[in-house]
């Protein structure tokens, strides 16, 4: 330092006629890349709302509204509306809520289909869409095989006596997939589950002829149903019987 508080760097740039102008250049690239990260901060968290944003997904078939646990949900509404002053009956709801849906799932569709790359490629696709009505007919899964004359229980859910495959059938990712099974729009994979357990149990049970699949569908439970076990009675659905020669 100088007597004078000079830098001493200062006289060099004078005496040499060049101006040191390294430090606004470093300031200038410090602001912009702020400024950008910024500006992307903005747009994923953009990008991830509009995904987020509820939407009723595969539960976009009119033959899906049908299920009792849906019919159910509109009995309430209908109810709820007529207590509040709304003249509206149950059918008139659906299909107003129909016609909605589809005019929501379209425009959704239209916001996110330009972003779908990004998506894609930030592994970002989740929706999680939440639940938004208890399920009140829950559907239970049962595998039977044949030996001889009579059928016998490999697999019944949530049941410890009988759980052939219950390390891959209670596993949660395959849960999440056996109850979407039970829904009459979901026929097609439903059949792909069924070569899958045809194939599996001609291997574990090499004396059984054929093999079943069926769901027994019922009513939730009232309180005062389970306190003196009148338990509504289950319906089975879906059932279909398998001969295993064929895969064998």
């Amino acid at each position: 330092m100088s007597e004078t508080g000079a830098n001493p760097g200062d006289a060099d740039a004078e005496e040499s006629g060049v101006a040191d102008t390294s430090a606004p250049d470093a300031t200038l690239s410090s602001r912009f890349g702020a400024h950008l990260r910024v500006v992307l901060v903005l747009f994923h968290l953009t990008a991830i709302f509009l995904m987020a944003f509820p939407a009723p997904g595969g539960a976009m078939k009119r033959a899906a509204w049908k299920d009792p646990t849906v019919q159910e949900e509109f009995k309430a509404w209908t109810g709820r509306l007529n207590g509040w002053g709304v003249d509206v009956n149950q059918e008139e709801l659906e299909d107003e809520l129909w016609k909605l849906a589809v005019q929501y799932t379209e425009g959704r569709t239209k916001i996110l289909t330009p972003l779908k790359p990004y998506y894609k490629y930030t592994g970002t696709t989740q929706s999680w869409r939440m639940f938004v009505a208890p399920h009140r007919f829950p559907a239970k899964l049962e595998i039977h095989v044949k030996i001889g004359d009579a059928w016998q229980p490999a697999y019944i859910a949530r049941d410890p006596d009988h759980n052939w495959q219950g390390q891959a059938l209670d596993h949660d990712r395959f849960r999440s997939a056996i109850f979407r099974f039970s829904w009459s729009s979901y026929v097609k994979t439903y059949r792909s589950f069924q070569t899958w357990v045809g194939t599996r149990a001609a291997e574990d049970f090499p004396e059984a002829s054929h093999v079943r699949t069926r769901f027994q569908k019922y009513k939730t439970a009232s309180p005062e149903q389970v306190k003196t076990d009148t338990r509504p009675a289950p319906k089975v659905i879906l059932e279909r019987v398998q001969p295993l020669a064929k895969y064998r």
